[in-house]
């Protein structure tokens, strides 16, 4: 038989592109000054920074991000202190300063985290999310069984569980407090403050200097999120829906859409 040649096999290769899209709403009242919601605030300790960070450890990984400007001023107003925020400031007022109001405030909303992988991670966070069950989350019935000692625990943990796993390796501090379990008072609280607001100051500097090394692309969009079309007519919505309801006042401002291309850009 004739000898068989063999030519090397050359996979079909496709370039990815991943797109990570980093956009919260602009939860700021601007009427009241304050925050509504805390979700800025706790991506960027989750998420936002350990997502571009982590990409130090793979050097030929090259991603892109789209940042939105609306999420870039909330993420400056925490970091410079600036943002007003119930869920913020109760989470770092002592426990002994506590009115009720306050306590049924963090018994309404503390809980808030995903319950496998944030609260069951800590101990403690789930004997405490285990005796608000017990109360079928109702604040009002649940008061009674929280002690000071337990508001202040859940104040931290509340916090704690929402740090990266990037940032819990590098701040042998912070691992202190994991470590510690349960039993805080309120120096830990400060501490927790303190290491919440550099950790978001941090988050635009790890973007600038994985764009700086070219391992990331920038990209962004209109200032505030908006659907740029219906800025410029809000009637426009009829090329895709002609049956669509339509708002009483039509809403046509062009010059709004540019603006928000030129301040996103800025």
């Amino acid at each position: 038989m004739p000898e068989a040649h063999s030519e090397p096999h050359s996979e079909p290769k496709i370039r990815v592109l991943f797109l990570w899209h980093m956009h919260q709403p602009y939860y700021k009242d601007l009427v009241a000054g304050i925050y509504r919601l805390p979700w800025a605030r706790l991506h960027a300790l989750k998420d936002y920074y350990g997502m571009v960070a982590m990409l130090e450890e793979f050097p030929l990984i090259h991603q892109t991000f789209n940042l939105a400007p609306s999420l870039l001023a909330q993420l400056e107003e925490y970091a410079t202190g600036k943002a007003s925020e119930a869920m913020q400031d109760l989470a770092f007022k002592p426990a002994r300063e506590l009115t009720r109001e306050d306590r049924l405030f963090i018994l309404r909303y503390f809980f808030q985290a995903n319950l496998e992988h944030l609260i069951s991670r800590y101990p403690r966070y789930r004997q405490l999310y285990d005796q608000m069950q017990a109360n079928e989350f109702v604040p009002e019935r649940a008061i009674p069984f929280f002690s000071e000692n337990d508001f202040t625990d859940l104040q931290v943990l509340s916090q704690l569980a929402w740090f990266d796993e990037i940032l819990l390796a590098r701040d042998p501090e912070i691992r202190a407090l994991v470590l510690k379990k349960q039993g805080y008072g309120y120096a830990d609280q400060k501490l927790l403050q303190r290491k919440q607001q550099a950790a978001i100051r941090n988050v635009i500097e790890a973007y600038r200097s994985a764009a700086e090394r070219g391992q990331i692309e920038i990209s962004t969009s209109p200032f505030y999120h908006p659907i740029l079309p219906l800025l410029c007519d809000t009637n426009v919505a009829t090329e895709a829906h002609p049956w669509v309801r339509l708002p009483g006042r039509r809403f046509r401002h062009p010059e709004d859409a540019r603006l928000q291309l030129e301040r996103s850009i800025e």
